[in-house]
Parts: C-alpha cells; structure tokens; sequence
C-alpha cells in the first residue's frame, strides 16, 4: 500500500538521488510518565541533515562504540544510542556521572571518549528496548539503517540542546505531536512519524516496555516511489 508524503516529511532530494549505501545509525525515543511522553530535539535550520525537523536524539554509530559491546549488533547500537543521546540532550542513563555537563562538553570536543565516562559511571545499557528498525529507502541522498530504542527516565531529569545539531529540546505527548505535525507547525520525517504514531495510545511507559521487550522486532524497508509527481511510501 502506497502512502503519499510530504515534502517535510523527507529528506531534501529524496526521489532523485542515486543509490548509496545506509550508514548505521541509533536512535532513542526517550519516556517520561505523569503524562505519558517522549523527548525531541529540534534539529539546526542550517544542519546538513533533515533541518528544522523536530527528530528523536540519535546519530551515527562511532567506532568506540563496538568497544563497549558485547558484539552484537543490537547491543553496539544499544551503545550509540546511549552515547548520542548524552552528546545530544545530556541525559546519562547510567550511574551518577559527576560533573556531566563539562565531560558532555569534552566527549562533543573529543577530549575524552565515551568509554571513559561509562567506566565512572556504568550504563545498564539493558534499560535500552529495542522498538523498531529502519531503513531509508533508496532514492535518498544520505541513508540510514537505524535501531530505535525506547528507555524511561523520572520526571526531574534535565534535558538541554547542545546548540550545534539541536537547538530546542520538548517533552511531547505523542499524539500531540502527530497533531501538530498533521497540521503543519511540527515538521516530522517519515520514520520519525510512523515510530510516534506506533506509541500513541499508550498511558504509560511501562505498559509500552512491556510490549516491545517481548516484540520479535522486523526491518522496515520502506520504497519510495514517483507517482504522477506525487511521492508516495510503500511499507512492505
């Protein structure tokens, strides 16, 4: 089944791009409850990637992070996805990490490596649940194949942009923001959409853990098409 998108909701030049290959890529819809939501940052308006899209914190997979690994793929994505997420918003999933906010600046400045900071102050990196997998159709000027977590934090936890990539952070009600994306003031790409969309419903993130611990988890491969000028989505 065909889905038509918007132009907000892809990548700019998507349709025409030559094939190129995914790059690996984590990704965190990170929950709070008491109302039930997830955190998003607001991405540059002059970032390379998908600008001024509302997005989960995320990012490419380091070397460093095969390092942490037990050696499987879910659990080195499990790794970036920690490691992006603190670069990102700040938030360290693990033990106290003393003086977080100048060694967040010195992972973003490579100064030190995540590895350091995880042997201060160790992640259970099992509080990641793997969601879903994506990804990006071909047609796409840069590709991902990205794991989504999904992991919960109290409500007195602080998330902060880091200013270069984010500009904003929020924490949403998922079906606020399908809502508001829908009408037009909350710019989405699509994976961002169907991962929000796929939540909506729940009350609280323990009910929503619970599901997906015990989900075999598919690779979703969406195809983009060209349809009398129209782009469409097929979901396989």
């Amino acid at each position: 089944m065909a889905e038509v998108v918007r132009d907000d909701q892809l990548p700019a030049g998507a349709g025409t791009a030559p094939e190129v290959s995914a790059i690996s890529a984590a990704s965190v819809l990170l929950l709070r409850d008491n109302p039930f939501e997830v955190l998003m940052i607001h991405r540059h308006e002059k970032s390379r990637f998908v600008p001024n899209a509302w997005v989960f914190p995320g990012g490419a997979v380091d070397d460093d992070d095969h390092e942490l690994s037990d050696g499987s793929v879910v659990n080195t994505m499990r790794v970036a996805a920690a490691r992006e997420l603190f670069e990102e918003t700040g938030i360290w999933l693990g033990l106290t990490l003393r003086d977080a906010a100048e060694k967040r600046r010195k992972l973003l400045a490579r100064q030190v490596r995540f590895g350091d900071l995880f042997a201060e102050a160790p992640i259970d990196f099992e509080r990641l649940v793997w969601t879903a997998r994506w990804i990006t159709p071909v047609g796409v000027p840069r590709r991902f194949d990205t794991y989504f977590f999904l992991a919960c934090v109290g409500r007195d936890v602080v998330a902060t942009a880091e200013q270069n990539e984010a500009v904003e952070v929020v924490w949403i009600s998922p079906a606020r923001a399908v809502e508001r994306h829908m009408s037009g003031d909350f710019p989405l790409v699509f994976p961002t959409l169907k991962n929000l969309e796929a939540i909506v419903g729940f009350a609280s993130s323990a009910d929503l853990l619970e599901v997906r611990r015990r989900a075999e988890i598919a690779t979703t491969r969406p195809i983009l098409v060209l349809e009398n000028g129209q782009k469409k989505i097929i979901l396989p």
